[in-house]
C-alpha cells in the first residue's frame, strides 16, 4: 500500500515539475491562435489559403499534429487543411471557466471557425472529438459539405438520461482526485505509450515517433490541471444535448462517411452500424486489423480511404 502511494506521489510530482513551458511561447512553428469564445484555439494549416476548407478535430489526449499525414492527403486534393487543438489538449489556451461539456466545446468550435472565416467545410473528427463537433454541426448544419467520422464516440447505443452526473463523475468533480489521476497517468509522459497501446489491436504500431508526437504538449504549464477539469466529461452519459438525441441524426441531410477499425474495442463496430442506420446519407468503411486509432495503427490504409472519400467531393482547381 505504501509503495503504491509512493509511486503515485512520484508520478504526480514528476508531472508538476515537468509541465512548466509556456504554451504560447513554445507553440510549433507555423501554427497560430484564433479567438474561440472563452478560449484561444491553436491551429495548424496546410494548403492554399483560398482553397475550400477541411477541418480536423482530434480525440482524447491527442492534438492537431496527429493529422499531419491526413492534412497532406487533403492538401494534395486541393483543400486547405485546418487542424485544431480542442482544449484542454494540445497548445490551446484552457478556458478560465473550466467548462468542457459538449455545449461549451461546440461553442468554441463554431467561434474558431468564425475567427478563421470558415463558413462551409468538410469536417473530420476522431473518437470523443466527434461529440462536440457533432453538437456544433447539428446547431449549424449549413456549414457542412461532408462529415467524416472516425471511430466516433457518441454513445448513441446507450439509454438517454437527464444528463445528471453519475457517481463517478461526481467524484471526479473533486479536483484533488481528478488532478491526481491526471498528473499520475493521463498527462504523465511515462504512461503515454501504455495508454496509446490500450487503444490499438497491434501494439507494435505504437512506435517511438508516434509516442513522441502525443507527448509533445505534455510539457506545457497547467496541462494536468486543465485535463482534470475535463475528465468528468469523459464519463458523461448520454444526456439532452442535440447530439444525444436520435431524432437529430434522423434529420441530418449532409453526407456522412463513417470510417471504423474492425477490431475497435473502445467504440465497437456495432456502434458504427447503429449510427449508419440513423443517418439517411451515410456510408461505412471498415479497416481490417485496426483498433480505435486507424490513422496511427493502419496509416497507409487509412490515408487511402480518406483520399477516396475526398475524391468524391474534390473541390474545383
Amino acid at each position: 500500500m505504501f509503495s503504491l502511494f509512493a509511486l503515485v506521489l512520484l508520478a504526480v510530482t514528476y508531472s508538476m515539475l515537468h509541465q512548466s513551458e509556456d504554451r504560447q511561447q513554445s507553440k510549433p512553428v507555423g501554427g497560430f491562435y484564433v479567438a474561440a469564445a472563452d478560449s484561444r484555439i491553436f491551429v495548424q494549416t496546410m494548403g492554399k489559403e483560398d482553397a475550400p476548407a477541411i477541418v480536423f478535430v482530434h480525440g482524447t489526449g491527442a492534438w492537431s499534429e496527429i493529422w499531419r499525414n491526413s492534412m497532406k492527403v487533403a492538401a494534395r486534393r486541393g483543400y486547405r487543411a485546418i487542424a485544431i487543438d480542442l482544449p484542454p489538449f494540445g497548445y490551446s489556451v484552457p478556458p478560465a471557466s473550466g467548462k468542457y461539456d459538449k455545449g461549451a466545446q461546440a461553442t468554441r468550435i463554431l467561434a474558431a471557425l468564425d475567427s478563421m472565416g470558415v463558413q462551409k467545410a468538410v469536417f473530420v473528427s476522431h473518437s470523443i472529438g466527434s461529440a462536440p463537433l457533432m453538437e456544433a454541426l447539428l446547431r449549424e448544419p449549413q456549414r457542412v459539405n461532408k462529415l467524416i467520422l472516425i471511430c466516433a464516440a457518441l454513445g448513441l447505443d446507450t439509454e438517454q438520461t437527464d444528463g445528471a452526473d453519475t457517481g463517478l463523475q461526481h467524484a471526479l468533480r473533486h479536483q484533488w482526485l481528478a488532478q491526481t489521476l491526471s498528473a499520475a497517468m493521463l498527462t504523465n509522459p511515462a504512461f503515454t505509450s501504455t495508454l496509446m497501446k490500450s487503444f490499438v489491436s497491434d501494439k507494435e504500431k505504437i512506435t517511438p515517433a508516434w509516442v513522441e508526437v502525443y507527448q509533445q504538449p505534455l510539457s506545457l504549464s497547467g496541462t494536468y490541471q486543465a485535463v482534470a477539469l475535463w475528465l468528468p466529461e469523459l464519463l458523461a452519459e448520454r444526456g439532452t444535448w442535440l447530439s444525444d438525441k436520435l431524432d437529430s441524426y434522423l434529420a441530418v441531410k449532409f453526407p456522412v462517411h463513417l470510417i471504423w477499425g474492425k477490431e475497435d474495442t473502445i467504440t465497437p463496430l456495432s456502434q458504427a452500424v447503429h449510427l449508419k442506420a440513423l443517418l439517411s446519407n451515410a456510408e461505412l468503411t471498415v479497416i481490417p486489423g485496426s483498433g480505435h486509432v486507424p490513422m496511427v495503427e493502419r496509416t497507409a490504409e487509412f490515408e487511402k480511404v480518406l483520399d477516396a472519400s475526398l475524391v468524391q467531393d474534390e473541390p474545383d482547381p
